[in-house]
C-alpha cells in the first residue's frame, strides 16, 4: 500500500507538471456557469462603478420598455 502510494503521489509531482507543461497549448479551457454568468452580467444597483450602474438602469429600463409594448 506504501509503495502504491508512494507511485501515486510522485506521479503526481514529478510527471503530471511536466505532461501538462508539454501539452498546453493543446489544452482549451472550458466555460462554466459562473463564467457565462460574467458574460452576461448587465450590472447591480450598488455598483461602486458608474458605468455598470448606468447599463443596469439601462438594461432596467429597457425590459419595462419591451413589457410594456407586449401588453
Amino acid at each position: 500500500m506504501v509503495i502504491l502510494l508512494t507511485i501515486i503521489a510522485l506521479t503526481f509531482t514529478f510527471y503530471m507538471p511536466y505532461y501538462l507543461k508539454k501539452n498546453a497549448n493543446q489544452i482549451e479551457p472550458t466555460q462554466n456557469i459562473f463564467d457565462n454568468f460574467v458574460n452576461n452580467d448587465i450590472g447591480y444597483p450598488w455598483s461602486k462603478d458608474p458605468e455598470r450602474k448606468n447599463e443596469y438602469k439601462k438594461s432596467v429600463l429597457e425590459k419595462i420598455k419591451n413589457n410594456s409594448s407586449q401588453s
